[in-house]
């Protein structure tokens, strides 16, 4: 069983958005876009947060006064053979039931229940889901949250519960059970406390004589006391007799307690736990194999990055990525990594992109039928250019989007706005420009782009129409150039690819090196040292200069 879609109505900044969740998906987008309500908004679906009326009904006007939280779950034939009948749908060759958790309602809220009401026959019913008020049933699966700041005692400890103890009493209790070594302690155990009650210290004191003490006085009711000394159990071993600590290599295997190594050591540690928690736990068993029940596990990690270097979050993510290959369970994690991001852009369907709209979050995703769709429009330059289209250039324009969404590249995702130029000249240059405070970007999260060439821009136009990214172009218009007919279709097409995103196009006449009035360098790889050469050695006249940073002051918004 796997989550399929997740609606959110009325919760927090969310007025009511639904999106899909793959195996392994990503909430990305700036500071502020509603990435932490959507993970809380799964967690109290889940029962790990409780709704708060004050905390977590939108300060926005609403439609109605209902807050709840729909989930479809796609199963495999034999959970959907097992589920009643009455819960049972099926579309395109795929077999779901949906269930609707009820946060705030006039009238279907009731004190001590989950809340939780099934679809029947395909229609949202009255009835609780299988008629029971607690969700931790077996029935919707269960949970992992990581938070983005976290204590690692609170994952280690073993005075109370944490996933290091409820690994260690997973796999004590499997040892104890068959454990020849355990009984012979027992067995110890038990001559130990026979001796141990008759021991006198010097003065002559025993537990035995302090135990004979007290019952020649409670003679009389006809009851006796026993000190008994218990033996141990999993408990003791667990929480009494097993002390973590890292031995440091570097050291000399000095033992070292876990807290005084750094963010990076510890974040690794607690993930590590938490992944092998997953794989130490009790497999459910039914008595009754009619039963429904799933094993189902959401893994929600918040900014998984933190305290990680690059090298280290490519591990982790390909680390979470297997996890979320495993039978019924999902990885969901909010970042703000452009390294997570870029190593799961093969798979666009994966990325959840958020961001705020007068006070709302708006989130958009490509689904796989809208990607194929973008995919197809890619070649629509070709057909102007009437250029054979090929059979493999499907797949080719989808390789082409996870080779150039690179780490730099990736960073549009979390931008409030993009500027799209055709090349690296203007991206450095701009870049130089920003830096040194001649164009002032008023605190605005903007990402120039660098599209390596004019045939590519209408990409990531199609791809940052779907995202809801806004942005701007900016291209050359190669009046200079030999085959001006093959140009003046690429610019027409460009102008003719705005969609509701794009805010403004401009060009140059020629190109960059003309319009600065500046020599042009003839090999490719060479164009950007060349402009920042004369612009750094001020040869690039203030009037041109001047009207270069007017051109990309109007693309910016203001």
């Amino acid at each position: 069983m796997k989550i399929k879609t997740l609606t959110i109505h009325n919760f927090r900044s969310v007025k009511e958005r639904s999106f899909d969740l793959i195996d392994y998906s990503l909430l990305v987008g700036a500071n502020d876009s509603g990435k932490s309500n959507i993970i809380d908004a799964i967690r109290i679906f889940y029962d790990d947060l409780k709704f708060s009326d004050e905390k977590d009904w939108p300060k926005f006007t609403t439609d109605d006064n209902e807050g709840w939280i729909e989930a479809k779950f796609l199963l495999s034939d034999e959970e959907f053979n097992n589920l009643k009948d009455e819960y049972k749908q099926e579309d395109g060759g795929k077999k779901f039931f949906i269930v609707r958790k009820y946060l705030k309602h006039p009238t279907k809220i009731q004190s001590g229940s989950s809340n939780v009401y099934g679809y029947e026959q395909g229609k949202l019913s009255d009835n609780f889901f299988y008629g029971w008020k607690n969700v931790a049933k077996g029935k919707l699966g269960d949970i992992l949250y990581i938070p983005a700041v976290s204590q690692v005692t609170d994952y280690t400890k073993l005075s109370g519960p944490s996933y290091l103890r409820n690994i260690l009493d997973f796999i004590c209790k499997k040892i104890i059970s068959s454990s020849d070594s355990f009984s012979n302690l027992n067995k110890t155990f038990d001559e130990f406390t026979k001796k141990f009650k008759q021991e006198e210290t010097k003065e002559g004191l025993s537990l035995e004589g302090f135990e004979q003490d007290i019952n020649n006085d409670i003679s009389d009711r006809k009851v006796k006391i026993n000190l008994g000394i218990r033996p141990l159990d999993v408990a003791d071993i667990t929480k009494n007799l097993i002390e973590p600590y890292i031995k440091d290599e570097i050291l000399g295997d000095h033992k070292l307690p876990i807290e005084s190594f750094g963010e990076g050591l510890q974040r690794r540690l607690v993930y590590t736990l938490i992944k092998l928690s997953t794989k130490y736990k009790e497999k459910k068993s039914v008595k009754d194999k009619k039963e429904f029940f799933s094993d189902f596990l959401l893994i929600l990690f918040e900014e998984p990055e933190a305290f990680l270097h690059s090298s280290q979050q490519e591990i982790l993510n390909q680390s979470l990525g297997d996890l979320s290959n495993e039978e019924s369970q999902q990885v969901l994690i909010s970042t703000h990594s452009v390294h997570f991001v870029s190593r799961n852009i093969d798979n666009l369907p994966s990325i959840l992109k958020l961001y705020k709209q007068n006070g709302k979050t708006m989130i958009f995703q490509i689904t796989y039928s809208e990607l194929k769709n973008i995919l197809i429009s890619n070649k629509d330059l070709k057909r102007i250019l009437e250029v054979t289209i090929e059979d493999k250039d499907l797949d080719l324009e989808a390789i082409r989007y996870s080779l150039w969404l690179d780490p730099d590249r990736c960073c549009a995702f979390f931008a409030d706005f993009v500027l799209i130029c055709e090349g690296a000249s203007e991206k450095i240059l701009i870049e130089y420009l920003v830096k040194n405070e001649d164009i002032e970007l008023l605190n605005k999260e903007i990402y120039i782009l660098n599209a390596m060439g004019k045939e590519n821009i209408h990409r990531y136009m199609n791809l940052f129409k779907e995202l809801g990214i806004k942005h701007a172009v900016l291209f050359d218009g190669d009046q200079d150039k030999d085959n001006q007919g093959r140009h003046q279709k690429i610019n027409e097409f460009l102008q003719n690819n705005k969609n509701e995103y794009t805010t403004k196009i401009d060009y140059f006449e020629n190109n960059l090196e003309i319009s600065l009035d500046i020599p042009e360098e003839n090999r490719p790889d060479k164009k950007p040292l060349n402009v920042m050469w004369y612009y750094k050695n001020n040869k690039i006249q203030d009037n041109k200069l001047n009207d270069f940073k007017n051109k990309i002051k109007n693309l910016l918004p203001n």
